[in-house]
C-alpha cells in the first residue's frame, strides 16, 4: 500500500493542506480517548478560522525549518514532518499523519527524512501520548524526560505583590544577548531567531530582580513560553501573564492555554490553586541527552517546539 505514497519536500502552498492533516490527527487523537466521536470529524470547509491562527507559526516554521516534508496519496497530501536545528539542536516540532493512513509506514518514513543525527550534538521533540508514535521516537534513539500538560481556563486578572520589577522588552542586540544567556540555562541552547519571531507576534517582558533580569515571558492570544531562573517566581510571572492575557482574548481562542513541565512545581501549584483544568492529551518530551533546566520552564502554546 505505501509503495502509491510518494515523500515530496513541502512548501508554503502546502500549509493548508497539512492544516487539515492536523486537525484529523489531533481528532483521531482525541477520539481515542473517547473526548470526540466521529461525528465530529472536521470539515475543511470549516477551518478557515483555525488556519488563520495556524498560519503564522506555519509561515515561520516553513520559513526557518531545516526540514519539511510532505506525504502524498493519489494527489492529496496525508502526511507532514518539519524540523528545525537552533544552536545545534534539532528539534522535531511536527510529525501528523492522516487517521486513515496510519500503520501503513508513512510516519516512519516521515520520520527518518527530518529527524536524522547527521550533524547536531543533541535531538529533541515534544510527542502526544499516542502510542506507536512514542515507540517510534524512542527507537529512533531519544529517550523520555518529562510529561507536559496543557492546563487552561479563561484569563482573569490576578492580583499579586512582587519584588520583581517587570517591563516589556524589544529585540535589541542588548535584550537578546540577555534572552539568550537565560536560555543557555534554562533550555540548554540559544535560540535567537525565534525570539525576534516571538518578539513579532507577542508581547515580551522581562522581569528584573535588584536590576538584573532573573527571567522572561512572552503573551498575545496565546501564552508563553516563560522562562524564570528561580522556580519559586513561577507565581508572579504567571500572575501577570494571565493578567496579560485578558486584553488579547477574542471569539477564536478564548481560553488560556498554558504547557507545563510535571517538574515545575512553582507552576502546577499556580494551576491548581487558580482552577485551571488539564487536557487529557498530554506531550512527552523526549532527547538523545539530557539538557536544561526545564523544570524553571512553561513552553509556548503551541508546544510544538522548546
Amino acid at each position: 500500500m505505501t509503495m502509491t505514497i510518494t515523500i515530496r519536500p513541502g512548501t508554503r502552498e502546502d500549509l493548508f493542506s497539512i492544516f487539515v492533516v492536523f486537525q484529523h490527527a489531533l481528532h483521531g487523537l482525541y477520539q481515542s480517548i473517547g473526548q470526540a466521536s466521529p461525528e465530529d470529524k472536521p470539515d475543511p470547509e470549516n477551518l478557515s478560522s483555525g488556519f488563520e491562527y495556524f498560519h503564522n507559526i506555519s509561515e515561520y516554521f516553513t520559513q526557518t525549518a531545516e526540514h519539511f516534508w510532505v506525504a502524498v496519496d493519489q494527489g492529496e497530501i496525508i502526511g507532514f514532518s518539519r524540523s528545525m536545528v537552533r544552536d545545534g539542536i534539532r528539534q522535531l516540532s511536527e510529525l501528523f499523519v492522516h487517521p486513515d493512513k496510519q500503520a501503513q509506514g508513512v510516519g516512519k518514513r516521515l520520520l527518518d527524512v527530518a529527524f536524522s543525527l547527521e550533524g547536531v550534538r543533541n535531538r529533541v521533540v515534544i510527542g502526544t501520548s499516542d502510542i506507536p508514535a512514542i515507540t517510534r521516537y524512542l527507537k529512533s534513539g531519544v529517550k523520555f524526560r518529562f510529561t507536559i500538560y496543557d492546563w487552561f481556563r479563561k484569563p482573569e486578572i490576578v492580583p499579586f505583590e512582587t519584588d520583581l520589577a517587570i517591563e516589556p522588552f524589544i529585540p535589541t542586540h542588548e535584550n537578546l544577548a540577555i534572552l539568550n544567556s537565560i536560555d543557555q540555562i534554562i533550555l540548554g541552547y540559544v535560540r535567537e531567531v525565534d525570539h525576534v519571531w516571538l518578539s513579532k507576534n507577542r508581547q515580551g517582558h522581562f522581569y528584573r530582580r535588584n536590576g538584573q533580569v532573573v527571567g522572561y515571558s512572552y503573551v498575545s492570544h496565546r501564552a508563553g513560553p516563560i522562562a524564570m531562573l528561580q522556580n519559586q517566581d513561577f507565581h508572579i510571572a504567571l500572575a501577570h501573564v494571565e493578567s496579560e492575557m485578558t486584553k488579547f482574548v477574542d471569539e477564536v481562542w478564548e481560553q488560556m492555554y498554558i504547557p507545563v513541565p510535571m517538574t515545575n512545581t512553582a507552576a502546577i501549584e499556580y494551576v491548581l490553586k487558580h482552577g485551571f483544568k488539564t487536557s487529557p492529551l498530554l506531550e512527552h518530551f523526549m532527547s538523545d541527552k539530557p539538557l536544561g533546566q526545564y523544570e524553571n520552564y512553561v513552553f509556548m502554546d503551541p508546544p510544538f517546539i522548546s
